[in-house]
């Protein structure tokens, strides 16, 4: 194979001289020994390769992108640690647990799938906090106090608030674009506390 990651029938076609019966009993064997890495059923990586993560999660589940808690520690915006690769597709949910990571996907409405690096598949920062809001905003609320105990830094990052105002638009949910407001509000309050304490120092 040409690729780091394949599927079964892909394998077939290389191999059309054999019997699927045979192949399939080599695709075994080659796992058993470790030459193989099962990602799903049906789907294949070569042990010997280092593909990166948006490879292997295009292969899983096409099309999707990374953002929400992943993209959001990428910025520094969600500082703790995040456990599994997290994205959004504009398919239906999935989840799959693979020797490579656990890979999430949840769905978006499909006029709201932009707003991502195509090489990389990660998220801007911007479309990233409001695919954030759209998918948790039955747990999130729009105030200061719940802002200062949330995982969010608000200060950590330079955030375009017009970008995620356009963003967030494309979802058509008054409880986004109320997060979305409520959150820049408690951002810049934050900035300007910030900065009156270094003028305190001086």
């Amino acid at each position: 194979m040409r690729k780091n990651i394949f599927q079964t029938n892909e394998a077939r076609i290389v191999c059309f001289h054999d019997h699927p019966d045979v192949l399939n009993l080599q695709l075994h064997q080659w796992k058993k020994s470790g030459d193989l890495v099962s990602l799903k059923r049906g789907m294949y990586m070569l042990s010997d390769a280092q593909p990166p993560a948006s490879e292997i999660a295009q292969n899983l589940y096409s099309p999707s992108y990374f953002s929400l808690e992943y993209a959001l520690n990428f910025y520094g915006i969600m500082p703790e640690t995040v456990f599994e690769y997290t994205l959004v597709t504009p398919k239906a949910t999935r989840r799959f647990s693979t020797p490579m990571g656990v890979f999430l996907y949840q769905k978006i409405k499909k006029s709201a799938f932009c707003g991502f690096h195509s090489e990389t598949l990660m998220a801007e920062k911007e479309k990233a906090l409001v695919d954030y809001f759209y998918l948790h905003s039955s747990t999130l609320s729009a105030n200061d106090s719940f802002w200062e105990h949330s995982r969010l830094e608000a200060h950590a990052t330079d955030i375009d608030f017009k970008k995620t105002l356009s963003y967030a638009k494309l979802f058509e949910s008054a409880k986004v674009i109320s997060l979305l407001n409520s959150f820049y509000s408690y951002a810049q309050s934050r900035q300007t506390s910030s900065v009156c304490t270094k003028k305190g120092r001086h």
